[in-house]
């Protein structure tokens, strides 16, 4: 087959014609995304693997105590161990004279706006903390998620509090939660010393918190849509209590991790305590994942929404082109490096960075896309069409969009 790619329009077309440059991402036909839309659009869509993903780790640790006891503490080890040896407090607004895991609520407060998870701080002091959220993208992932996040954060507030001094200890619940159909999430984080409370398990990190009366509930109409780094009331720039800004170029949204940061490295928990093989593993990812690609365009008007959306027009026909633009969109959405080694009717193929794919998170995120992006082209094109990965050069992941015949698929 020829390797040639389809004409288009270069991306610095016009360039000293005397127009206004703007961020933005391009599809092969020309039509821009903004930076907000481009994030956004990036933010869904990872969360919906991940969704997928958690759904494949519940087939492989079946009872949800397990499971999330499991994910909790995967989740809050790996997070202390990270805060221990790579925290930057000056990233954070943590100024030296703080002390105790107060200052972790930082940390939480400055990642959740990055990822498009707006909200606000309701309290911050060193015996209390609390935090509302108004937006998750993550929250159709599931509940045991919430319980595994808060106590990331925990991980974190415990790791920082030791790189600097230790102080008040607190902990950390989510009394609120989206993922469980809770208006709000919200974390709520306590001084043992001065908030007496029965121990629990750290799967049990939800409410009710001791200091549930001084919550602080904000009505709807009153909520935010957006990140701070997209609301003019804020200078479009984060901004916390500690006076830490932070403009919208150097926001943590490019990670394509979402929720996959921590449902990759429970299943291969799981495949630590033995719950499951590796090899059942991966088939179980690759079952569901597919399934959830399928799902994404089994109904007609989604294919035409995803041509109108991406400006594909009328002359492109029923091929791989669709995928292959789709996939584009959202590698730049993700600033993550790829190139265009062929874009025709008849196969495309993408030589995409490996490293910048999987930062933040295992590699196994790289077979995640290729799963999901092989069932989403049997129904955005058709089921004569298949999506798998090629002669891979190092540190590269080389994916092939072509028609297949597998008599085993």
């Amino acid at each position: 087959m020829s390797k040639t790619i389809d004409e288009r329009i270069p991306q610095n077309s016009g360039e000293g014609a005397g127009f206004k440059t703007f961020n933005a991402v391009q599809t092969p036909w020309n039509k821009l995304f903004s930076y907000q839309e481009a994030l956004h659009y990036a933010s869904r869509f990872e969360a919906v693997l991940s969704a997928a993903a958690t759904q494949a780790l519940r087939i492989m640790v079946p009872d949800y105590e397990t499971r999330a006891q499991m994910m909790c503490e995967e989740a809050y080890q790996r997070l202390y161990v990270t805060g221990q040896y790579y925290g930057d407090d000056d990233g954070f607004g943590i100024h030296p004279f703080m002390c105790g895991q107060f200052a972790g609520a930082l940390i939480g407060d400055k990642g959740d706006d990055a990822l498009l998870m707006c909200g606000r701080c309701q309290d911050f002091g060193t015996y209390r903390a609390e935090k509302e959220l108004d937006v998750c993208d993550w929250d159709i992932c599931g509940s045991e998620l919430c319980r595994t996040t808060t106590m990331s954060l925990q991980g974190q507030a415990n790791a920082s509090a030791e790189r600097r001094r230790k102080g008040p200890t607190m902990d950390y619940l989510m009394v609120e939660a989206k993922g469980c159909g809770d208006r709000h999430c919200r974390i709520i984080a306590e001084s043992r010393e001065k908030y007496p409370a029965p121990p629990h398990k750290l799967w049990e990190s939800f409410g009710p918190a001791v200091t549930d009366e001084y919550k602080k509930f904000t009505e709807e109409e009153d909520c935010v849509a957006e990140s701070m780094m997209f609301r003019e009331e804020c200078n479009y720039r984060f901004v916390n209590g500690t006076n830490n800004e932070t403009d919208s170029s150097n926001q943590m949204i490019n990670l394509s991790t979402a929720a996959s940061l921590y449902i990759l490295p429970a299943v291969a928990e799981a495949v630590k305590r033995g719950y499951v093989t590796r090899d059942t593993a991966d088939h179980i990812l690759k079952c569901v994942l597919e399934a959830a690609g399928k799902a994404m365009f089994g109904e007609r008007y989604a294919i035409r929404a995803c041509r109108e959306w991406l400006g594909v027009p009328d002359s492109v026909g029923e091929d791989g082109r669709l995928l292959g633009g789709l996939m584009e969109v959202l590698l730049q959405s993700l600033v993550c490096g790829y190139e265009v080694e062929a874009f025709n009717k008849d196969e495309v193929i993408l030589v995409i960075d490996r490293g910048g794919l999987a930062i933040g998170a295992t590699q196994e995120i790289c077979e995640a896309h290729l799963w999901m992006w092989n069932g989403m082209v049997k129904t955005l094109v058709n089921a004569m069409w298949s999506v798998w990965e090629e002669d891979s050069p190092a540190g590269k992941l080389r994916v092939k969009i072509a028609k297949k015949i597998d008599k085993f698929m």
